[in-house]
């Protein structure tokens, strides 16, 4: 995958959200029917980006779906809002492993009840890029509402536009983190289900 196509698909989501009516969504899929090459390039982008995604999903689904520990801190992980920051200072049991730690990361989302999901403090980078990776259109949507709300309201859809794109080094590091993340992911589960 090339940075422009990350590019794109940041770009795609990102202007969806700044319109803030689909205003934007609906532009992009008028001018993709008039073959316009920059919506023709970007909409295919998209789904190459998507794709992408699918690819690690059809990995987590895989380990979702057996009956371990590990099944059930990503099922954990992949459907919480926000991802796995809490860290627990005491010593605490990882459940994946059975051992004690300090420093474990609870996984489980904020809203539930039960009892927290702790997992050691070494699966807390495989966990920040499942969830970075598999949420990422949630991410990007987050990121562009937190911007939003520093931009002058009174600019336009134009010029807010204009001057998201301006992010290029955040645009970069995003994408070096999603392809690390991602190729770290799929060795790692590739690893636990050759076991």
């Amino acid at each position: 995958m090339q940075y422009s196509e990350f590019l794109d698909y940041i770009q795609c989501k990102a202007f969806d959200v700044i319109s803030g009516d689909g205003s934007y969504r609906r532009y992009l899929y008028q001018c993709v029917d008039k073959q316009d090459e920059w919506a023709v390039r970007m909409h295919a982008n998209v789904a190459k980006v998507g794709n992408h995604i699918r690819e690690v999903q059809v990995l987590v689904e895989r380990v979702r779906s057996m009956n371990t520990p590990l099944s059930k801190v990503c099922t954990e992980v992949v459907t919480a809002m926000h991802a796995p920051v809490r860290i627990m200072p005491n010593l605490s049991v990882c459940c994946i492993t059975g051992s004690h730690a300090q420093g474990c990361i609870d996984v489980s989302r904020a809203t539930k009840s039960e009892n927290p999901i702790l997992v050691h403090p070494r699966f807390h980078y495989f966990f920040m890029m499942l969830y970075y990776v598999h949420r990422l259109e949630h991410v990007v949507r987050s990121f562009t509402k937190s911007w939003l709300e520093l931009q002058d309201p009174e600019m336009t859809m134009a010029d807010l536009t204009k001057q998201f794109s301006l992010q290029d080094e955040i645009f970069t590091k995003m994408f070096e983190i999603f392809i690390q993340g991602s190729a770290h992911i799929v060795e790692s589960l590739q690893i636990f289900l050759s076991k």
